[in-house]
């Protein structure tokens, strides 16, 4: 899964972004290496935009791994943006698991939704110009 993130540490914000075939190896190792990031703080709020997934490859093993691994901790707001029923039930299925988690998750449709939930809203053209950066280059894919 071809993927990519920044930390915007002014705002505390986690922003990410895949595209392509998502796999568990791929799931699974990007939030680790979020997690070992040395500016990474479990409060972070987290913008994940799925919507360019193309197929998905992943088990309720991993997402339940997901779960247990996750390194966000309490007050941190996860909003997962998805373009595809099957992308919106697998983000579901990770929301609804870690029910008794800490941080609290959100799954949308629109990023303009998923802004306002954040606490977001006023920083919009910031914040969606640096989720276009961290997309797939159109030259390489």
């Amino acid at each position: 899964m071809p993927s990519n993130y920044l930390i915007d540490l002014p705002r505390g914000l986690v922003i990410s972004r895949a595209w392509g075939v998502l796999t568990d190896e791929d799931l699974l190792g990007r939030a680790q290496f979020i997690a070992q990031d040395p500016r990474f703080r479990p409060d972070m709020r987290q913008l994940s935009d799925f919507r360019d997934i193309t197929d998905l490859k992943i088990s309720s093993a991993t997402i339940r791994a997901m779960v247990s691994s996750s390194t966000f901790g309490a007050g941190a707001r996860r909003a997962v943006i998805v373009g595809s029923d099957a992308s919106y039930g697998m983000a579901r299925m990770y929301q609804i698991l870690q029910d008794t988690a800490p941080d609290s998750v959100d799954v949308f449709r629109d990023e303009k939704a998923a802004l306002e939930w954040l606490g977001l809203t006023a920083d919009a053209v910031e914040v969606l110009a640096a989720l276009a950066s961290v997309g797939p280059n159109p030259a390489t894919g």
